[in-house]
């Protein structure tokens, strides 16, 4: 059995970061038949921006034009085909809560319902109308609405169970400053950010942005396929 890992740091406020779980989450199972082993890392993207002295893309004019292109497109190839930018991301990006809930959530429940409610908020702060993770009555009632599949399916926590989340939220405080604080330490500039160990245990290398998963396959050393064109007349 191999010992590949793949660490995945990555934000809610990220569209690119929801692009990529929705891209790993599926392949969760065959990743493990080939001994690698798969953590998500809530990291707060604003401290990384500022840490690293980045700044979100949207501030550089062509940039913002690109993206206008590039985020319908990454979204349509893993499935997301009804998503908006909240037109106050910036406010909406303050997340630091929620991601504190997922930290507590990760710590203390089964990793399952950690990575429902993770990709529940995914869904619901990109899918219109965008929620708001920021006000702490929204938040509330986004966890008691979570259920374990984004568009609707079992609930994954009772009443108390929400209290006790919001609750532990200031436990997490201090783990979510040093996570993100120790993920510029490797390197990384904005989300989704991975370190990616090979199969032999060996060689960490880090990867940025929600398309090398190409590049993190062929570093694991597992089978996969990768773009090919194909001759005249072939079906899609």
């Amino acid at each position: 059995m191999g010992r590949g890992r793949i660490d995945c740091y990555l934000d809610i406020a990220s569209l690119f970061s929801y692009v990529c779980f929705e891209d790993l989450k599926p392949n969760l199972d065959k990743l493990a038949a080939h001994g690698v082993q798969v953590e998500f890392h809530p990291v707060f993207l604003g401290g990384i921006n500022h840490l690293s002295g980045n700044k979100p893309p949207w501030t550089l004019e062509a940039k913002a034009k690109y993206l206008a292109y590039d985020s319908p497109r990454a979204a349509a190839r893993v499935g997301i085909t009804s998503f908006a930018t909240p037109p106050d991301l910036c406010e909406r990006a303050k997340t630091q809560s929620a991601l504190r809930a997922l930290l507590f959530i990760k710590a203390s429940f089964p990793i399952e319902k950690f990575l429902s409610a993770l990709h529940f908020l995914f869904y619901r702060f990109w899918t219109p109308p965008n929620a708001d993770v920021v006000d702490e009555g929204s938040l509330r009632a986004l966890l008691a609405e979570a259920t374990d599949a984004p568009e609707g399916g079992a609930r994954l926590f009772t009443k108390p169970e929400v209290d006790s989340i919001m609750d532990g939220r200031a436990k997490m405080k201090k783990k979510l400053a040093e996570d993100t604080a120790r993920v510029v330490e490797s390197g990384a500039f904005g989300c989704p950010w991975f370190l990616v160990t090979d199969s032999e245990g060996k060689e960490v290398q880090p990867f940025f942005g929600s398309d090398r998963f190409n590049h993190i396959y062929r570093h694991l050393g597992i089978p996969f396929q990768d773009i090919t064109v194909l001759g005249p007349g072939s079906k899609l």
